[in-house]
């Protein structure tokens, strides 16, 4: 078994929540930060070589060996420390709400999109405590369908699981969910999804950053068939320990002629304004697969 299916499967999971869930949060930190080390030293690994070559890309190939090995840990520590303040306070629905910050433009999106009568895309890069940010949006009296990754494996399952125990409606990405999930659009409904996960087998590249990606693009066919703009929700990690949800203005997509040219450049339009968050905080970004799978092979060692 590798690290990242121990990590993301049910058992690393399961124990992640239970210790969250008893330690103490100065206690609870520093072990968060002690994992994180010891995990982004090990870079073997598939999951660190995956994180260091999205950094690489994403810093225009301009990171050395030395400041992409910063970069990583700075990665890792990040996640390690929002995934114990989300289990941590799992069971506090008022507690993840006061570390959550709505922006006022956010929350206009939210509250002029809800009654409007057109659906709404909402899409969301892995950027901070993303899955807290979506909790306490819900917790804020907005009901989003979570259209979640394909094929999940039993970690992602029990992740699935404690979302439906917190009112959150997800269902893995099919053709049962996306037939849903376009009948929400077209009720004037909102979804959300994530928008940077790369798919092992796509015949769309969308350029992302520059370069030929492995990024999903199925959002773009529900967005013209139910002609519903997209907003780029993004959570953002403060120096303070809370968090803050930004959103992008609404995106409404063209239509072109070549069906794979719709297809990417519409996802081009949209991962330009996910780009602009994720270069802000480019270590918040907690993406441990391989978006560029080339730059495995060429990053700097």
């Amino acid at each position: 078994m590798s690290l990242q299916d121990l990590i993301n499967g049910e058992i690393g999971v399961s124990l992640a929540k239970s210790l969250a869930k008893a330690l103490p949060e100065k206690a609870g930190f520093k072990l968060a930060h002690s994992v994180a080390r010891i995990i982004s030293h090990r870079k073997n690994t598939y999951m660190v070589r995956c994180t260091r070559a999205n950094q690489w890309v994403l810093s225009g190939k301009q990171l050395s060996g030395e400041e992409l090995d910063q970069r990583v840990k700075d990665v890792f520590d990040h996640t390690a420390y929002c995934l114990f303040d989300l289990y941590h306070n799992i069971d506090e629905p008022k507690t993840l709400l006061d570390k959550m910050t709505i922006s006022p433009k956010l929350g206009e999106i939210l509250t002029s999109r809800k009654d409007c009568g057109e659906g709404t895309i909402y899409l969301t890069p892995h950027l901070s405590n993303f899955d807290l940010a979506g909790r306490a949006i819900t917790y804020s009296g907005h009901h989003l369908l979570v259209l979640s990754y394909p094929n999940p494996n039993k970690g992602y399952q029990m992740q699935n699981k404690l979302r439906k125990e917190y009112a959150i409606e997800v269902m893995p990405m099919s053709i049962e969910s996306l037939r849903l999930g376009k009948q929400r659009l077209q009720e004037g409904k909102a979804i959300i999804t994530g928008l940077d996960r790369p798919l092992e087998e796509s015949k769309y590249h969308p350029k992302f950053f520059g370069f030929p990606s492995m990024v999903p693009v199925t959002y773009v066919k529900l967005a013209l068939q139910t002609q519903s703009p997209i907003v780029v929700v993004a959570c953002i990690g403060n120096e303070n320990g809370r968090y803050t949800a930004e959103a992008s203005d609404l995106i409404y997509l063209d239509h072109y002629n070549d069906p794979v040219q719709e297809m990417e450049r519409n996802a081009e339009k949209v991962l330009k304004q996910a780009e602009v968050f994720i270069s802000a905080h480019a270590n918040q970004w907690s993406m441990f697969y391989p978006v560029w799978p080339w730059a495995l092979d060429e990053m700097p060692q």
